[in-house]
């Protein structure tokens, strides 16, 4: 009977934490235009080619995601946020054809991410040679292809790389509490260059609030659904897709509460 109690009691906490989580925006970029929330400066729709079927079961690339220069800021403007203590900013992340990383020359192509104003991200990344000092170093899971022709390039040097921001835990619990929220991405440095010599690229951006308060009655979110349609070429083993979890957002958060909560049910029911 202590068992069973015990048993449930968690479940309905754990029922808690998950419904405490709130998704206020996401969007995969196969519409026909960009979600009105995006100001996206030069960027543009533009199809994936090789990044197709790069990712997790549930969370890959495919159709379209949105392409930016070097030197462009894409910004994400949210407003009417529910009360909340933290944010999670989580995409797919294209490193697309000569980024040079933090090199000697032309040094300086660093992916920065803000909040507000506030940088919670800024690595290099670098497409060509080893050599390259890419300041990026990913979590397990992150890296879903490193320095291999995705269809952007057209040379042996300098190719393209793709990343899951999902796992990397500086995308999750990032302290915010306004009830606004103005994110900005940008490739920048000393080494920026055209479209057509580097550019940078993300899919399935996903925003959540948690930390408290009740959920918005009205959410500014453009919905993400995709299904895979390839099977993804990517390492296996602890850094693999094996090691992928973005179980914990977006409408998996929802299934995940339903399953819970219909667990605490049935053992609270034999007690």
């Amino acid at each position: 009977m202590k068992a069973l109690t015990t048993g449930a009691l968690l479940l309905v906490l754990l029922c808690g934490a998950a419904a405490a989580q709130t998704t206020v925006f996401s969007t995969n970029f196969d519409g026909a235009s960009i979600p009105s929330e995006i100001s996206p400066g030069t960027a543009t729709l533009s199809g994936v080619q090789g990044y197709a079927g790069l990712g997790p079961t549930g969370n890959q690339f495919g159709g379209s995601f949105l392409r930016s220069a070097t030197a462009n800021v894409v910004t994400l403007q949210l407003n009417g946020l529910p009360a909340h203590t933290s944010m999670n900013v989580l995409f797919l992340f294209a490193a697309i054809d000569s980024l040079d990383g933090t090199g000697t020359f032309p040094s300086g192509d660093f992916f920065n991410v803000s909040i507000d104003g506030t940088s919670f991200f800024n690595e290099s990344f670098a497409n060509a040679l080893e050599s390259q000092v890419q300041s990026y170093v990913p979590p397990a899971g992150a890296e879903l292809a490193r320095r291999v022709d995705l269809g952007f390039t057209t040379g042996s040097v300098y190719l393209d790389s793709a990343y899951n921001f999902y796992v990397d835990p500086r995308f999750s619990n990032i302290p915010h509490t306004a009830s606004s929220a103005t994110i900005t991405f940008v490739m920048q440095g000393e080494g920026v260059q055209s479209l057509d010599d580097e550019s940078w690229a993300m899919d399935n951006l996903v925003v959540q609030v948690a930390g408290g308060g009740p959920a918005p009655t009205a959410t500014p979110t453009a919905t993400a659904t995709r299904t895979a349609t390839a099977t993804p070429t990517q390492p296996t083993g602890p850094g693999g897709p094996t090691a992928v979890v973005p179980t914990l957002s977006g409408p998996m958060m929802g299934l995940l509460a339903l399953a819970l909560a219909a667990a605490a049910i049935y053992f609270l029911k034999r007690l």
